[in-house]
């Protein structure tokens, strides 16, 4: 049987192309009709169901194709199609001037129809996502170095408070501005569950508390033990960030559980967001 010729197989690429493009329109479609049985306004995301679609199509994917390539594939087109469900929709970028990564880590990850607008300051992307509710703050992961951690801010009760919602990178990207940097998405929404996922608590005392006390409390309140603790002092006050497995909710009666265990006074503890855990890609 003789080779396909050359001509033939472009013509079977350019079939591929037309029924590729056709499926994105219907696709968009469909998002269309689901927009529709939504109230206006408010920010159409949905960030557990975007990292289950993400998960299921990297595990499924095989060939040569690279399946950062197939990544960023989908979150160009499911952020195209948050895009058209939420006019006014902002990223809001804290990228100081010595950390131009941050800008492509988001990139990576909104892709390049959203419009994007750089802070200095995680104080001015907290400050932007405040004001709007179709404004998605990207923020730098918390480190202990922090000297003004934006994190501890999240556990007010005003209702303009955005909460975590993502960690980024999802999945690494070789883009060597972005290596070794992490970041935190964070959006008026609640977070939702993705299948796989690490709740994050903020803990305030007046008096440092050790790690091995922080997690006979877990215990004692039946929340799932830590996976980090982060602790930073600011005006003579201990904040803790606590990571455990799974979704816990700010009206989660376990915290007040928590407080009690920690002897904390109630409010003390307080759920701040979540996220998906990230995905490798396969070789």
């Amino acid at each position: 049987m003789d080779a396909p010729s050359l001509d033939s197989l472009r013509q079977e690429i350019d079939a591929i192309d037309t029924d590729l493009h056709g499926l994105i329109r219907r696709r968009a479609e469909v998002v269309g009709l689901i927009s529709a049985t939504k109230p206006a306004g408010g920010l159409a995301l949905r960030p557990g169901r975007e990292a289950q679609v993400l998960r299921k199509r990297l595990a499924s994917h095989d060939g040569r194709f690279p399946s950062g390539a197939v990544y960023r594939m989908w979150r160009e087109m499911m952020s195209a199609f948050t895009l058209i469900q939420t006019p006014g929709l902002k990223i809001a970028i804290c990228r100081p001037d010595d950390q131009p990564g941050y800008w492509d880590l988001a990139r990576d990850h909104f892709g390049c129809q959203i419009p994007f607008v750089a802070h200095d300051t995680p104080a001015g992307v907290l400050s932007a996502v405040r004001a709007s509710t179709t404004t998605i703050g990207v923020v730098p992961a918390p480190l202990e170095a922090d000297s003004t951690p934006w994190w501890p801010l999240l556990a007010g009760k005003d209702t303009t408070l955005p909460t975590v919602i993502a960690r980024l990178p999802f999945l690494a990207m070789p883009n060597a501005r972005a290596r070794g940097i992490s970041a935190f998405v964070l959006a008026r929404i609640d977070a939702e569950p993705s299948g796989a996922d690490r709740g994050l608590v903020a803990i305030e005392a007046k008096n440092g508390l050790s790690r091995d006390r922080i997690a006979a409390a877990l215990a004692k309140a039946g929340l799932p033990a830590f996976t980090s603790a982060l602790d930073q002092v600011m005006a003579g006050v201990h904040h803790y960030l606590v990571e455990v497995p799974g979704m816990i909710a700010d009206d989660d009666p376990r915290l007040r559980d928590l407080e009690t265990a920690l002897g904390l006074e109630k409010g003390c503890a307080a759920a701040i967001g979540a996220y998906a855990v990230p995905i490798d890609a396969k070789p």
